[in-house]
């Protein structure tokens, strides 16, 4: 079924029947060059002409979903071009805009795109003639008048203003962003101003959804003309409802069964917002009709409205046909689209964010050619689903939107990625609130659940500056918070850990000792009992020893009784006397045995001795092993205090990067203490191991330095216009600033104050896009063009000293960049348009190589033998001096390349126009690095001739300064300037990074952090006293002087 409703409304030359155009519009409104086809509405329109004609002001309203748009297309505006509105003339000009992002933008684009000389100009003069406008337009509340004025053809033509989807306009009422806000009031204004002036007839007609009504409150006079003037559309009858099904059949020449008007009927109901879906669904059962009917006059029927899912599945089955087409890593883009383009407001009330495809790009981070393939498969004609039109080209400024509301409504998936985003702006929001709390003190860092919830929404959504923008300014904050709160429950928990594990370590070192101690005491026990086994033994034979003394003796007593017996036997016998003798010999040997006894007795004492010793050996070891436990135990407070030194450092550097926030918060007459907060905070980042170019901290020195006062932020003046291009040699104090009306001035950068000499003074239509000087300073060459005469081009070459010079001829035209040789010996130039690169001796030029593409901007390496160029197609060129500048591609970004800078390490740079840089070596394979940071377009590059920075300029109004030593840290941001930057250069020294604005001023800051530091105490005469020490940075912390030289404050 799937393959038979992707092809409903397509062609194919190999079909017999004959395919009829498709009289149903679909999700989107009618045209006016459809105004046949719109039905139902008639006799309707001559009540709002009545009230535009009487209060040159009407307001058509009602719920989404009613064909309010329509309605004016199809139904007033047919009539006001036919002359029919009596009152005024019959010349009408009707400007079609919506709000969208940009509404004075939005209005400028749509008045300007009415003149021929607009459709008919280059880009660059669309570019002139929409800036005229815009100016117009925000000049004054009554630049609306004055740019119809300027625009106007013809003295009797009749202006209507038609503001298409007006509620668009109060998506921006509760922005936190000021000038979101004041440009939705100057916009109200412009419309308010220009229905009041009566001496042009300018009318506006404005459509919006009845559920927004109230939020015109906020705007009385707003009020007061809706009040007046206002046509609530009405619910169409079952009859109106059956004409506008049945008479777009009739004028495509077919017929509808009438049971299937009456299905059709049934199924709309009296729902106020099901008019798209109607259209939507006889489009695909046209379509699916046109297709596999079964005979020519067979008329539409109810089969083939079953076929494509009837009203309440059609327009879902049809959106997930084209996502179904996609593959993975589309359907991944496909989901980035529609969340950018779709907004929830309130519990179930979903709005149209239209959304330009550039910031859709960079909200999916893929090239805008991705995108434009997925945003084709839901804009083809057979599907319509978004807008702009299938047959508009596409681009990054292309304003990209859904058909209708009705497709939030119906499309489950886009429900639920409408839903998922929403859930994930709350958690963005609930963040920076809390991170803006926490940077004044008012709230701690986040803990569970909180802290785990927003890391599920961190690496669930994977949240970009770009996405994060569009709802709170303050993203590089609240993502720093997000890290600190997590790095500082991580500490936590790390500490925890240790101190667990010190315990258990302790106790089981404790039931070690424990272990052995009973051990030994078991020891001790046994071989006790074990000598006194031996001791009971060895009393045993002592008591039989004695007894058998005892005997002895007793017989001795006999045996001398006997032998005084026998003594006169013996005295008589020498025979009785040598048995006498014999017997003392058997009484010496048992003599001896009772000393071999003893001996052995004496030999097991030392035995007991030895066991002795051996126990005292095993105490000694049980001592090493508690000396050795209590090295452990020793080991492990040294790690917990090393954990807590690192918490406290921590500690530490958020209070810094909050007292560098607080000091820029500061009012000016609070000088003094703008810059001790911004000097201490410094010196905790410092001293704590803190980023030493962090974004914060710089920020915080950098506008204490400025309200002191120093010449190292001097802007430089003396300008009348947009300043193009600065220059500066890498030797001497000057530098060199070129305007858009020829005008040159070289600066000394020596002493107190900036004094400018003139090389030569403002030329009306003389546009200098660029400048060059040469290494000592001497010779200046510009390039630009005469603007007041299309392809005109002039190249100039000063001598700085004599203030002379002559002009370079042999340039075709477009001149965008000068580059001299490291030698001071010529110059290269980028010419016709980026398709040549031309070199020069100061006298004559040659080409050395025409590009095969237009190329944005060229870059010289340091020894001169390497021109690298930004091909507008996306891909990055080399021309080898070594080889005749032969071409080849070194690098393909996959969007187009705007500008381009080479370090003196051959480190290429490149900005495209999504607002990525990237950076590599020009020989090398490693990949590149990518920086993000800009949302808009990049202005210029440039590396800094120490190589420790690279400058980029964007058109979203900052200046970055990237720290080529760490890439991954965030960029310094400098944006205390009202307008966009064309340009970037570093000073000679390299201590200040320049810039050439749209204000007409060079804006200049410091470069090295620890310079400004220096200045802060030579420019105060204080200290903070206690309490302001207690208030802006701890009263836990000890009080420290911020300048040593000065006391303790009062």
């Amino acid at each position: 079924m799937s393959e038979i409703l992707e092809d409903i409304t397509s062609s194919s030359s190999s079909n017999e029947k004959k395919v009829v155009d498709n009289p149903f519009p679909g999700l989107r409104p009618f045209k006016i060059e459809e105004s046949h086809l719109f039905f139902g509405r008639e006799g309707q329109s001559d009540e709002v002409l009545l009230k535009l004609s009487k209060h040159r002001f009407v307001g058509v309203i009602g719920p989404s979903g009613s064909g309010k748009s329509s309605f004016i297309y199809c139904g007033v505006l047919p009539i006001l071009y036919g002359g029919f509105l009596t009152d005024t003339s019959p010349d009408w000009e009707v400007v079609v805009t919506r709000p969208g992002a940009g509404p004075i933008d939005n209005l400028a684009e749509s008045i300007v795109s009415k003149d021929p000389a607009y459709i008919a100009a280059d880009d660059e003069e669309k570019k002139i003639k929409k800036t005229i406008i815009t100016t117009l337009l925000r000049s004054s509340s009554l630049g609306l008048v004055e740019a119809v004025l300027q625009s106007r053809r013809a003295t009797d033509k009749n202006y209507l203003i038609l503001v298409d989807q007006f509620e668009e306009l109060f998506r921006f009422k509760d922005s936190d962003d000021s000038t979101a806000v004041n440009e939705t009031l100057a916009f109200v204004n412009l419309l308010i101003e220009a229905i009041n002036y009566s001496d042009v007839p300018i009318y506006v007609a404005i459509t919006m959804r009845s559920d927004f009504i109230g939020d015109c409150a906020q705007f009385p006079d707003l009020t007061k003309k809706i009040n007046d003037s206002h046509y609530l559309i009405p619910q169409m009858t079952r009859d109106q409802k059956r004409r506008a099904v049945e008479g777009p059949v009739a004028v495509g020449d077919a017929q509808i069964a009438q049971r299937l008007v009456q299905q059709l009927l049934n199924d709309l109901g009296d729902s106020t917002d099901q008019l798209p879906i109607l259209q939507h669904a006889l489009m695909r059962t046209w379509g699916y009709w046109s297709k596999y009917r079964d005979r020519e006059d067979e008329p539409l029927d109810i089969k083939h409205y079953e076929a494509i899912g009837t009203m309440s599945e059609a327009l879902s089955m049809h959106a997930n046909e084209a996502y179904d087409e996609l593959t993975d890593d589309q359907k991944l883009i496909c989901e980035s689209i529609f969340k950018a383009i779709t907004e929830k407001r309130g519990e179930n009330f979903g709005i149209r964010r239209p959304t330009r495809l550039g910031e859709i790009a960079a909200i999916a981070d893929v090239s805008e050619e991705e995108v434009i393939e997925v945003i084709d498969k839901f804009r083809h004609p057979s599907r319509s689903l978004l807008t702009p039109a299938y047959s508009v080209p596409l681009n990054g400024k292309s304003m990209i939107d859904i058909s209708h509301e009705s497709l939030m409504r119906i499309w489950v998936r886009l429900k639920n990625w409408v839903d998922d985003e929403a859930d994930a702006v709350q958690m963005y929001l609930r963040l920076s609130e809390a991170a803006a709390m926490y940077q004044v003190g008012k709230a701690g860092l986040w803990r569970p659940p909180d802290l785990q919830l927003a890391l599920n929404w961190q690496a669930k959504h994977r949240p970009t500056l770009v996405w994060g923008q569009r709802y709170h300014p303050a993203f590089e904050r609240t993502m720093i918070f997000l890290e600190y709160s997590k790095k500082e429950f991580e500490t936590e928990q790390r500490i925890k850990e240790l101190q667990a594990k010190r315990r258990l370590r302790n106790a089981r070192i404790v039931a070690l000792v424990l272990a052995a101690a009973t051990v030994i005491s078991l020891g001790f026990l046994v071989f006790a009992f074990y000598q006194q086994t031996i001791a009971e033994k060895e009393k045993a034979k002592a008591v039989a020893n004695a007894e058998l003394a005892k005997k002895n003796e007793a017989e001795a007593n006999k045996q001398k009784a006997a032998a005084e017996k026998q003594r006169e036997i013996a005295i008589k016998s020498e025979a009785a006397a040598k048995e006498a003798e014999a017997i003392a010999l058997e009484q010496r040997d048992i003599a001896n045995n009772a000393l071999k006894e003893a001996e052995t007795q004496r030999l097991r004492a030392e035995e007991g001795e030895e066991a002795a010793k051996q126990s005292a050996e095993r105490a000694r070891q049980a001592q090493l092993a508690a000396e050795e436990s209590e090295k452990v135990a020793k080991e492990q407070r040294a790690a917990a205090q090393a954990a807590k030194e690192a918490a406290d450092k921590l500690r530490m550097l958020a209070i810094g990067k909050s007292m560098a926030i607080k000091s820029t918060q500061l009012r000016s007459e609070q000088s003094t203490l703008k810059g001790l907060l911004a000097q201490q905070a410094y010196i905790f980042n410092s001293e704590n191991g803190g980023d030493q170019y962090d974004n914060d901290i710089f920020n915080g020195l950098y506008y204490a330095i400025k309200e002191l006062g120093d010449p190292l932020v001097e802007s430089l003046g003396g300008h009348e216009k947009g300043i193009r291009a600065v220059a500066s040699s890498t030797t001497g104090n000057n530098i060199f600033s070129a305007d858009t009306q020829g005008k040159i001035l070289k600066w000394s950068l020596k002493g107190e104050h900036r004094v400018a000499d003139t090389i030569i003074n403002s030329r009306p239509y003389h546009l200098i896009r660029s400048i060059d000087v040469s290494s000592d300073n001497s010779r200046l060459v510009a390039g630009g063009e005469f603007p007041n005469v299309a392809g005109k081009t002039y190249v100039e070459v000063f001598d700085v000293n004599n203030n002379q010079k002559r002009t370079i001829s042999g340039f075709e035209k477009e001149v965008w960049n000068i580059i001299i040789t490291p030698d001071d010996k010529g110059f290269f130039a980028l010419d016709n348009d980026g398709k040549s690169i031309k070199r020069s001796d100061f006298n004559s030029v040659s080409e050395v190589a025409a590009t095969t593409v237009r190329l944005n901007d060229i870059a010289l390496s340091h020894d001169g033998k390497y021109i690298v160029g930004a091909g507008n197609n996306g891909k990055i060129y080399l021309y080898d001096g070594n080889k005749n500048y032969a071409e080849s591609v070194i690098h393909d970004n996959g969007t187009k390349v705007l500008n381009i800078a080479i370090s003196n390490d051959n480190v290429i740079g490149l900005g495209d126009e999504r607002g990525l840089i990237k950076v590599f070596k020009l020989f090398g394979s490693t990949s590149p690095t990518r920086l993000v940071g800009h949302s808009s377009p990049i202005e210029d590059l440039k590396f800094s001739s120490d190589g420790r920075f690279l400058a980029s300029a964007s058109r979203d109004k900052t200046v970055r300064l990237w720290n080529r030593s760490n890439y991954t840290a965030q960029p310094i941001k400098l944006d205390d300037h009202p307008d966009w930057v064309f340009t970037v250069a570093f000073s000679p020294d390299n201590s200040q990074v320049l810039a050439g604005t749209k204000e007409e001023v060079v804006r200049a800051w410091p470069t090295d952090i620890e310079v400004m530091a220096d200045k802060i105490c030579k420019k105060i005469d204080s200290n903070m006293s206690q309490d302001e020490w207690d208030t802006y940075v701890a009263d836990d912390i000890e009080y420290e002087k911020t300048c040593n030289q000065y006391a303790k404050g009062n």
